[in-house]
């Protein structure tokens, strides 16, 4: 990664924006009061904004590195990989967002001891934790290379620093915390995708220009090593993680009602479809906006380079500080939902039955402190060993587990004839198919090694994956029906399934003195001073004007829910 050049200014926002969602960690702490507060936000998440953090679980900064360089070397391809989300989220709303809110729960594996097991739901409360470990230290220091090289810090301590960060803002405030701090990334990584799009225009001309400066040669939907065989892949595992995902059905169950997720879902699949290639263009023009880039740089350098080489002093750390915020988004929603899982599904109901509302909440907190240290720790490994390879591996091995643990989850909340049986001889069957699988692919690419073999048998292990988990459920339910003890769990869950959650038409979620309306209100006035203070201290005339305009844009946004709570907070002390 290119050495980076941060200025005053930079610097202020970066660090400006770590304080602020500290300070939204503080103010929900006293919020919390039971399980239910601090790891469903009492399903009160207003529709609008469980669907932003829905949408800001699929980024991190390791996204806007690995897509603008695919943008960069194929082009369209890249646009359409991402795109598979939009069909996944409207799946959601259409399919799963109604069952997962129906199930009346505040941890996503919670239902399946009253549609399974106790065997079940156990098997499904550890078996996903170390691959979100793993993948969440991946995403830490990704973004932790990007904080040590702008702010000439060793990789160790900006691990430190990332991770800190996180694990303090969800282990004090749970999950209201977590999507208003969302909230607060959506607005920085609205602002880095829509500043650098027109300022690519711009240096090229005009719109017209910058189509022609698309190469021809980018814009077929497969391109390079992205057959269609990966693309449809793909598009089957981004379905099963956008919907059984523990961060992603989190935003189902914690809003009001079901009409609620639906919306969420579908606010999500319309802020991806739009906002994809705004933040891809940039790097599918990149040869003609930065020419010197491209004869002589890596591919995987070139959204770096679009922020250096298109912004002035003093915006730059508006585009750090939202790659810092998308890991944030991504890493908390896990650590919130791993440990819901730990609390509820394991400590609760093996351990510690009769625990008080207070006690789960401390116990979440201690979960969450446990696993951040994990994945922090994980991340300074990596970081010391320099073993990026290695995390590959990972991010491969990852793959391999997502069928397993995730499908079976799904399934059960459509299908009544799928026994226990059945749920753990799918869960057998695909983790074997994807470890066979992923086995032979190494061993075959050891001999015919390419990239675009590898991404072609990646595609066809994941097919042959989810095929397989599936065929095990089946057999497994045919082979091994339920007993009638099973049959009755089943009868009566998808009795409650099939029961609506009234829509409610009052209540926290339309109230503006709610604790969560008055965070967003305060953290955007926050965020328009912060800009400000920026701008007033960058070097440059430009820097001084865009963050002075988009600040004044989040003052006037954020000063009518910080005044309604100024003057009921003036009129209680009176």
């Amino acid at each position: 990664m290119p050495v980076i050049r941060l200025s005053l200014s930079d610097n202020i926002v970066i660090m400006g924006y770590f304080l602020l969602v500290i300070l939204i960690g503080l103010w929900f702490r006293r919020q919390q009061r039971s399980a239910e507060d601090y790891f469903a936000g009492n399903h009160q998440v207003p529709w609008w904004l469980a669907g932003i953090s829905h949408y800001m679980s699929g980024f991190s900064a390791f996204t806007f590195v690995v897509y603008s360089e695919i943008a960069f070397r194929y082009g369209l391809v890249a646009i359409l990989l991402f795109w598979t989300s939009v069909p996944a989220c409207i799946l959601g709303g259409w399919l799963f967002a109604a069952r997962w809110r129906r199930a009346r729960i505040i941890t996503p594996v919670e239902f399946l001891e009253q549609r399974c097991n106790l065997k079940v739901r156990q098997l499904f409360a550890w078996s996903a934790i170390p691959a979100k470990v793993f993948e969440d230290s991946l995403k830490i220091f990704t973004t932790a290379l990007f904080l040590s090289a702008g702010m000439g810090i060793g990789i160790g301590t900006a691990v430190l620093l990332c991770g800190a960060i996180v694990v303090l803002y969800t282990l004090l405030g749970g999950l209201l915390a977590l999507v208003v701090t969302d909230y607060l990334q959506f607005l920085m990584k609205a602002m880095a995708i829509l500043l650098l799009l027109p300022l690519a225009m711009w240096r090229l001309g005009g719109v017209l220009p910058t189509l022609h400066a698309i190469p021809v040669n980018l814009l077929h939907a497969t391109n390079g090593p992205y057959g269609w065989v990966y693309l449809i892949s793909y598009l089957v595992i981004v379905c099963i993680s956008y919907n059984g995902n523990w961060a992603f059905a989190q935003k189902f169950y914690s809003v009001p009602d079901e009409i609620s997720g639906k919306r969420a879902a579908y606010l999500s699949a319309l802020l991806n479809f739009i906002g994809t290639p705004i933040m891809l263009l940039p790097a599918m023009i990149a040869r003609k906006v930065l020419p010197q880039f491209a004869a002589s740089s890596p591919p995987q350098d070139v959204y770096v380079h679009l922020v250096f080489g298109l912004l002035p002093a003093g915006m730059i750390g508006i585009i750090v500080a939202a790659l810092f915020s998308a890991t944030m988004a991504t890493v908390s929603a896990d650590l919130n939902a791993m440990a819901g899982v730990l609390t509820k599904d394991v400590y609760q109901r093996i351990l510690r039955p009769a625990a008080s509302e207070d006690r789960l909440v401390t116990i979440g907190r201690l979960a969450t402190l446990l696993l951040g240290t994990c994945i922090v720790v994980l991340a300074i490994w990596i970081g010391q060993t320099r073993r990026e390879s290695l995390f590959q591996t990972m991010v491969s091995a990852f793959g391999v587990l997502l069928a397993p643990t995730l499908l079976p989850l799904l399934s059960v909340l459509l299908f009544r004839k799928l026994s226990s049986s059945g749920v753990i001889a799918g869960f057998s069957a695909g983790l074997i198919a994807g470890i066979t699988t992923y086995l032979g692919k190494s061993i075959y690419l050891g001999q015919y090694a390419s990239q675009e073999l590898d991404l072609r048998l990646t595609g066809y292990s994941v097919l042959i994956n989810v095929s397989v988990t599936c065929a095990g459920m089946y057999l497994g339910s045919r082979l091994r029906p339920a007993d009638p003890d099973e049959e009755a769990r089943t009868t009566r869950f998808f009795h409650v399934l099939q029961e609506p959650i009234p829509v409610l038409h009052t209540g926290r979620t339309n109230d503006h003195d709610s604790p969560s309306n008055i965070a967003i209100g305060l953290s955007t006035l926050s965020l328009g001073i912060l800009l400000i203070t920026s701008g007033l201290l960058a070097n440059s005339r430009t820097a001084l004007w865009l963050d002075g305009i988009i600040g004044v844009c989040f003052l006037l946004w954020g000063a009518p829910s910080t005044w309604r709570w100024y003057a009921a907070t003036r009129s209680q002390a009176q």
